[in-house]
């Protein structure tokens, strides 16, 4: 029997993997890396498609919780302008405009009326003591301004001897005038012709008589009346003698002699009672009254001994703002004695006797500080 013969074959190698060589492993890797890319856009794809277009959680917490802390920021800032708008509130303004009977003037804060006094120097205030209380100096702070309106160039503030700031306008300081009771009283215009309201411009306006017209009316209407230049009125010290206005008398015990002494800034505090000549007016007593010249020449009223004056602080009929001042300056009494001056003359000791019933008063000049 015939056997074929078993044939041995090798089997044919397989194909070589992709992996198998360099060439081959590069193309593997892309692949790969494609792969993966595809699956990311899958999965991305996928989660929009379940999220659609509401907005992403984690935002509407992050804008709610920033809500109540731009409020907080807001309210915070806020706070800052109306503080900062608080502190930069402006002053008061220390004077503005106002119409007059004498055209348009300087008043202060309150309205009230200020004036100039032509003594002053250098816009150097020259008035202190009892003339400071009758013409009190417009004080100002270091931050002063004055109202719109007005040329701010042509005002200043200069110190006081006590240190306080006075403002001033042109070369005047600015006083007010004890006399005037509110807004538009002018009753210190032309006040000794030392005293005079002030303009805009910063320039005193030296037209209209003193007190100005509210204080000629009552005059004018006095003078068909020939009422007395002195007659007595009543206050609270008792009866007193008065000018024509009704304002106390008041005699100055530094005048013991007969002679007036009160002059300058004194006078100006102290307007002396006036009359035309060295005749005694008509409808006075001359067992009472007399007349004395005084050292610029013009003539003055006494009573008793003592030369008459009026005091600058007293606005108004009763008023006697002046009694006392200084321990020298008292009533005058209808019988020409000074009211509360023996009191005074006997607590200073023995002195040749009391200077109000006609006893030497103490020598020594006379001072500011007895205005």
């Amino acid at each position: 029997m015939y056997t074929e013969p078993t044939l041995h074959t090798t089997p044919k190698p397989e194909p070589a993997a992709p992996s198998q060589g360099r060439q081959g492993r590069n193309r593997f890797r892309i692949a790969n890396r494609r792969s993966a890319t595809l699956a990311l856009l899958l999965a991305a794809a996928i989660g929009l498609a379940a999220c659609g277009s509401d907005p992403a959680p984690i935002a509407a917490p992050a804008t709610e919780a920033a809500a109540p802390a731009d409020e907080a920021e807001g309210t915070g800032a806020a706070a800052d302008a109306a503080d900062s708008g608080a502190a930069a509130t402006p002053a008061p303004a220390a004077v503005t405009a106002a119409p007059s009977d004498l055209g348009d003037i300087l008043v202060g804060e309150d309205g009230r009326t200020v004036y100039g006094f032509t003594n002053d120097v250098d816009a150097t205030s020259a008035c202190y003591g009892t003339c400071a209380d009758a013409w009190p100096p417009l004080i100002v702070g270091p931050d002063w301004d004055v109202a719109p309106g007005l040329d701010s160039g042509i005002f200043n503030a200069v110190a006081r001897d006590d240190g306080q700031l006075q403002l001033v306008a042109g070369k005047w300081p600015l006083y007010y005038f004890a006399g005037d009771a509110g807004p538009a009283d002018l009753n210190g215009q032309g006040s000794g012709d030392v005293w005079f309201v002030v303009g805009t411009d910063g320039i005193l306006i030296t037209d209209g008589e003193a007190g100005a017209d509210q204080a000629a009316a009552p005059a004018a209407e006095a003078a068909p009346a020939a009422d007395p230049i002195v007659s007595v009125g009543t206050t609270e010290a008792g009866d007193v003698l008065v000018d024509r206005d009704g304002l106390s008398l008041y005699g100055f015990l530094d005048d013991a002699d007969g002679t007036p002494t009160c002059d300058g800034a004194c006078a100006d505090a102290w307007p002396p009672l006036l009359v035309d000549s060295a005749d005694l007016p008509d409808g006075l007593d001359p067992e009472v009254f007399s007349v004395v010249t005084r050292n610029d020449g013009s003539f003055q009223l006494k009573a008793g001994q003592w030369p008459l004056y009026l005091f600058a602080g007293d606005a108004a009929p009763g008023d006697i703002n002046g009694q006392g001042s200084g321990d020298v300056w008292f009533l005058a009494a209808p019988d020409g004695s000074l009211i509360g001056a023996q009191a005074v003359s006997s607590s200073d000791g023995e002195s040749g006797g009391s200077a109000a019933d006609g006893g030497a008063a103490d020598e020594g000049d006379s001072d500011d500080s007895d205005y």
